[in-house]
């Protein structure tokens, strides 16, 4: 099996409404008024990321990936360029759900894009400053009742046997939270996490 690694990067495309790739460019600019210049491949890895953090399946795995690209609705196919570690949990997460990574990029943007707005733009500013911008996104972060702290993601794949007529291998997708985590952890953890 070949090593996977967060400083390669996965070079693929996705297919997104054009409705949600108009949002994701609105998010942008809502973000450089603010003086936070993200391209769209940081966004996308951002929102992988919230994602995968909320995701609660439960259910038994899926004979298949649903249909996304339907007939009548307009689609813009737009390169993605992700680190191997964070592709890889969101394809195990894909092959479980049946939800293709298009699709689960789609539902981010129309969820998890104003959270992540809320929680990056309600921050103070770089000279360490509340402002009355940062204080309404603030106040709308702080309604909500979940809130995350930054935190990494893992994934690890590992063959247990494979022989002619049996294949075992488990997959395992790990969250990290970054708040109790030292310097020399997190130094760590950005060397093999995305």
């Amino acid at each position: 099996m070949k090593q996977i690694h967060p400083l390669r990067s996965l070079k693929t495309s996705i297919s997104l409404p054009s409705v949600s790739y108009r949002r994701l460019q609105a998010a942008r600019k809502i973000f450089a008024r603010h003086r936070i210049r993200y391209s769209e491949q940081e966004m996308y890895r951002r929102l992988f990321k919230f994602f995968l953090k909320n995701w609660r399946g439960r259910g038994l795995k899926t004979n298949g990936l649903r249909r996304y690209n339907v007939e009548g609705k307009e689609y813009e196919i737009r390169p993605l360029y992700i680190n191997q570690v964070l592709y890889a949990a969101i394809w195990q997460r894909a092959l479980h759900s049946g939800e293709s990574v298009s699709r689960m990029l789609d539902l981010a943007i129309r969820v998890y894009l104003p959270r992540l707005l809320e929680s990056l733009l309600g921050q103070a500013d770089f000279s360490s400053r509340v402002n009355a911008k940062s204080a309404y996104w603030s106040v709308r972060y702080n309604r909500r009742k979940l809130q995350y702290g930054d935190f990494f993601i893992n994934y690890t794949c590992r063959t247990k046997k494979n022989a002619i007529g049996h294949l075992d291998y488990a997959q395992k997708t790990e969250i990290i939270y970054k708040e109790h985590l030292s310097v020399m952890e997190i130094w760590n953890l950005m060397l093999t996490a995305a």
